[in-house]
């Protein structure tokens, strides 16, 4: 995968194919669409915010056309912006003027909880209408082929999808903007990228707004509507700091990698381990765990 970025940093017409390329192959196979976004973090980081912005262009080009070109309609090419290209590039902008792996990911958070809103000011109930589509899109084809589903679990997971959602977006966004910033410290940085991601901790005022969004969704359930669903990508930002917390922590202890690798196993099989990371996350902006541990 460095070799990509190798590629791309040969020049700007390199980038501008790779980035091409990967945007028309992911309208296939939409994991492709992860390469378009770190090509363009890369390119923002390393060359500049206009040449950013270049590649950004050009990657949208080349989705929304050829998904016109065999659906007739542009919308699945702009959710795929939405969800590999503009958000990167933003939040790439704000990560080559501030060097904060923190503000990148709190732009992100904030970007997502924007969309939440957005989601309870145009739509009375979001369960509803995310229900009315399962009844309307999915439900007839799941009978034309005889397959059986759960109707009370579908309702449930109606009242979740729009957090589930916001906290997928959050966690794309960084990863794919961490590819990007990986990248440009091996080739240019040996060992920087650790360094800065050891160091990722969100404000004291990203602490305050999710304790009063969890004390809020505890006491009002599925019922708190907004706040049940933000309170998600709160969580998903606080992964994060957990995780840099975990990789630390292996790194100043010297514990074997095999920690790292069952953490990840563990966050795939049970997404309550996210739960888990997101208040460690929360407790270190106060105690901040590992200076004491690096004091030890």
């Amino acid at each position: 995968m460095l070799g990509i970025a190798s590629y791309v940093m040969k020049g700007p017409l390199q980038a501008l194919i790779a980035a091409v390329l990967f945007s028309a192959l992911s309208v296939w196979i939409a994991p492709f669409g992860l390469l378009v976004g770190a090509i363009i973090a890369l390119v923002t980081l390393r060359v500049g915010v206009a040449d950013g912005f270049k590649i950004l262009l050009w990657g949208v080009v080349a989705n929304v056309a050829l998904t016109v070109m065999m659906s007739g309609t542009a919308f699945p090419g702009m959710i795929a912006v939405a969800e590999y290209m503009l958000p990167i590039w933003l939040m790439a902008l704000v990560l080559r003027n501030t060097n904060s792996l923190a503000l990148a990911l709190q732009l992100a958070m904030l970007l997502a909880g924007g969309a939440v809103v957005l989601m309870h000011l145009l739509v009375p109930s979001p369960a509803d209408w995310w229900m009315n589509l399962f009844n309307e899109q999915v439900k007839p084809i799941l009978e034309a082929s005889g397959v059986t589903y759960d109707a009370d679990a579908i309702a449930t997971l109606s009242q979740m999808i729009t957090m589930l959602l916001a906290m997928f977006a959050v966690a794309l966004w960084f990863s794919i903007l961490v590819l990007g910033r990986w990248w440009q410290g091996a080739l240019y940085h040996a060992g920087q990228f650790q360094a800065d991601f050891f160091q990722l901790r969100l404000s004291r005022s990203t602490a305050y707004v999710a304790i009063v969004l969890a004390l809020a969704g505890l006491v009002l359930g599925h019922e708190s509507g907004v706040v049940y669903d933000l309170s998600g990508v709160l969580i998903a930002g606080l992964m994060f700091q957990g995780l840099a917390i975990a990789h630390q922590t292996v790194a100043i202890k010297q514990l074997h990698k095999a920690w790292l690798v069952t953490l990840y196993v563990l966050l795939f099989l049970f997404p309550q381990a996210m739960l888990i990371l997101a208040t460690i996350g929360l407790v270190d902006i106060w105690v901040d765990l590992r200076s004491r541990w690096e004091q030890e």
